[in-house]
C-alpha cells in the first residue's frame, strides 16, 4: 500500500450537519473550488476470518467489478487505494481476478478463502480547495459520505480531511477551528474502526484455534468438557459457510473441530464413563463420516493445477475430462451435504450434544475425572509420544506402507494434545517439541496424500478402461500421472524414515521428557 505525503486532519460530521451547511461554512471564510466529484455503489468485501481488517485494511467491490483495497490512514483517499482489477462480476477468490502486484497481495491475506459481501451502499466523494481571494490553494479537502442507498437523505457515516499547503499553517487551523465550531469533531478511532461502527458492521474475526483456558488445577473432566464445547461451537460456526458453499475452509475447519472433538473424547476417555464413551464416538463419528467424501473432492480439485504441472504438456488436456467429473460430483455432493446440515435430524443431534458440554458434562465421577487437568495430560503426552517413539525404531526400508500411515495418525492425535494442554508448559519447550512434531507430520502427511492420490488415480484409470467409449487421452495422462506420483511416493517415504529416525533419537527424547515430565509455568 502507498503511504500519504500529507499529515492530513480527519474530522467525523455529524448526521445533523448537512454538505450544504458545512460548505457554506467553510466558504464563509475561504474561497471554495472543487475539483472533482464522485458517486459510487460499494460494497464492503472481507473474508470469514476478516484477513484484510486485520491487515488494517478495507476492501471494496466497485461499480466497474474491480476491488479497491484502502489502508485505515488513507480510507477513501483515491489516491491511496491499491486496485485489483477484474472484469468477473462473481469473482471472490484471489484467483478470479487479473494477474497484477496488488492481487499477489491479496493472495497472501486471502489463500483458500473467499471474500464475502458485507455492506452495500453509495460511496459519495468530494475534492477540492479552500483558497484565498486571489485563487491561491490554502488547504486542501476532502469529504466522504457513505448512504444506505442512492435515495437516503442522511449518510450513515461522513468525514472531512483537511490536507495542509506548506506555508499556509494559520489558514489550516482557521479551517480546523472552523468545523469544531460547527459540532465536526476529531475521532479517538482508527479510521477503519469509525467507518465501521458508523455503518453497523462489527469485525468478528475467527480464529482458527481458539485459545484453551486450562488451568493445572482444574479437574481433569471440566478441562475436557471445556475443550469439547469450544470445538462444538467452532464447528458450527463454520455450517453455514458449508451450506452456501462459499469457500472450501468452511468445511475443512468444520471437520477439523469436529475431529478435535472426538480426538478429545477417545484420548481422555477415561473422565468419561465407559458407556458414555462409546455413545459419543459413534455419534460424533457418525456427523464425521457424513462430509468425508466432499472434502476428498475438494482436495482433488484444489490441487488440480498441481497434478496438471506434473505431466508432460502433451498429456495435460488429456487429464481434463477427469477434473470436469470431478467438479460434477462435487456439485451433487454439496447439495446432498448442505441438504444434511439444513435437516432437522442433524440441527437436533448437533442441540443435543451441545446441551451436553454446555454447563459441564453430568455423570457419575470416574478415576480421572476430579483429577488435576496436568496429571491428565503429562499422562496422555508422554505415552502417545513414546508410542510413535517406540514405533519409529522399528521403521525399516521393508517396513509396509500401512505401519507408517498409522504412526502419521498417532502423530496427528499427539499434536492435539499439545493443543490442548500446550498453556500448561513452559512455551519455549513446548515450541521445540511442537517443531519437531510438525516436521514430522508435514513429511507423513505428504507420504500419505500421495499415497491416496495414487490409489484412487488407479481405482478411476481402472474404471475408465473398463468404459465401452474408451478415452485413450484420459488413459494415457492417468498412467502418466499415476507412474509419477509412484516415484514421488517412494521418494517421500525415504524422507519420512529419515524424519521419524530423527524424531525418535535420544535429544528429541530427552526434549520431551524435559518438556512434558511435570507442569511448569506458561513463559
Amino acid at each position: 500500500m502507498k503511504d500519504s505525503n500529507f499529515d492530513c486532519s480527519r474530522y467525523i460530521v455529524p448526521v445533523n450537519i448537512d454538505r450544504k451547511h458545512l460548505l457554506d461554512t467553510l466558504g464563509s471564510h475561504f474561497a471554495l473550488k472543487a475539483t472533482n466529484h464522485s458517486s459510487e455503489k460499494i460494497t464492503l468485501v472481507d473474508s470469514f476470518e476478516w484477513g484484510l481488517y486485520t491487515k488494517r485494511l478495507l476492501g471494496f467491490r466497485m461499480d466497474n467489478n474491480n476491488l479497491a483495497i484502502w489502508p485505515s490512514d488513507d480510507l477513501f483517499d483515491p489516491d491511496q487505494a491499491s486496485v485489483v482489477e477484474n472484469d468477473n462480476p462473481q469473482a471472490k477468490f484471489w484467483w478470479d481476478f487479473k494477474e497484477s502486484p496488488e492481487r499477489g497481495q491479496l493472495q497472501d491475506i486471502l489463500a483458500l478463502r473467499a471474500l464475502m459481501p458485507l455492506s452495500n451502499g453509495v460511496l459519495k466523494s468530494e475534492n477540492g480547495s479552500l483558497q484565498d481571494d486571489e485563487g491561491k490553494t490554502l488547504v486542501f479537502f476532502q469529504m466522504v459520505s457513505f448512504y444506505r442507498s442512492a435515495s437516503a437523505r442522511n449518510p450513515l457515516f461522513s468525514q472531512v480531511k483537511l490536507i495542509p499547503v506548506t506555508g499556509y499553517e494559520e489558514q489550516q487551523q482557521r479551517a480546523q477551528s472552523l468545523l469544531l465550531e460547527l459540532g465536526c469533531f476529531e475521532p479517538s478511532l482508527s479510521p477503519i474502526d469509525s467507518f465501521l461502527g458508523a455503518i453497523g458492521v462489527t469485525p468478528a474475526p475467527y480464529t482458527v484455534k481458539p485459545e484453551l483456558f486450562i488451568t493445572p488445577t482444574m479437574p481433569a473432566r471440566t478441562a475436557v468438557n471445556s475443550i469439547i464445547s469450544q470445538m462444538i461451537e467452532k464447528q458450527r460456526l463454520n455450517e453455514q459457510g458449508v451450506i452456501e458453499d462459499i469457500d472450501t475452509e468452511f468445511l475443512h475447519h468444520f471437520r477439523v473441530a469436529l475431529r478435535m472433538t472426538r480426538a478429545a473424547i477417545a484420548q481422555l476417555k477415561e473422565v468419561f464413563p465407559e458407556q458414555d464413551v462409546l455413545s459419543l464416538k459413534e455419534r460424533f463419528g457418525k456427523i464425521g463420516r457424513a462430509a468425508n467424501h466432499l472434502r476428498d473432492l475438494d482436495v482433488f480439485i484444489l490441487d488440480k493445477k498441481r497434478y496438471l504441472n506434473l505431466l508432460p504438456e502433451s498429456l495435460e488436456p488429456g487429464l481434463l475430462p477427469m477434473f470436469d467429473d470431478l467438479e460434477k460430483e462435487r456439485a451433487s455432493e454439496v447439495k446432498r451435504v448442505a441438504k444434511w446440515l439444513k435437516s432437522a435430524a442433524y440441527k437436533k443431534e448437533m442441540a443435543d450434544l451441545q446441551a451436553l458440554f454446555e454447563k459441564g458434562y453430568a455423570a457419575c465421577e470416574t478415576e480421572w475425572s476430579e483429577r488435576p487437568s496436568s496429571e491428565l495430560a503429562v499422562n496422555k503426552i508422554m505415552k502417545r509420544y513414546k508410542k510413535i517413539q517406540k514405533s519409529a525404531l522399528k521403521i525399516t526400508d521393508s517396513t509396509p506402507d500401512e505401519d507408517i500411515h498409522s504412526i502419521r495418525i498417532d502423530c496427528k492425535k499427539l499434536r492435539y494434545l499439545l493443543y490442548f494442554f500446550g498453556g500448561l508448559f513452559n512455551a519455549k519447550q513446548l515450541s521445540r517439541a511442537g517443531k519437531q512434531l510438525k516436521r514430522l507430520q508435514n513429511r507423513l502427511g505428504i507420504f500419505n496424500d500421495l499415497s491416496v492420490q495414487g490409489q484412487y488415480l488407479e481405482t478411476y484409470l481402472e474404471e475408465t478402461e473398463h468404459q465401452e467409449q474408451k478415452d485413450v487421452y484420459l488413459i494415457a495422462a492417468l498412467g502418466g500421472l499415476i507412474a509419477t506420483l509412484h516415484h514421488m511416493q517412494q521418494l517421500s517415504r525415504k524422507e519420512s524414515i529419515h524424519e521419524l529416525h530423527a524424531f525418535s533419537a535420544k535429544s528429541n527424547r530427552q526434549l520431551f521428557s524435559q518438556a512434558f515430565a511435570a507442569v511448569g509455568p506458561a513463559q
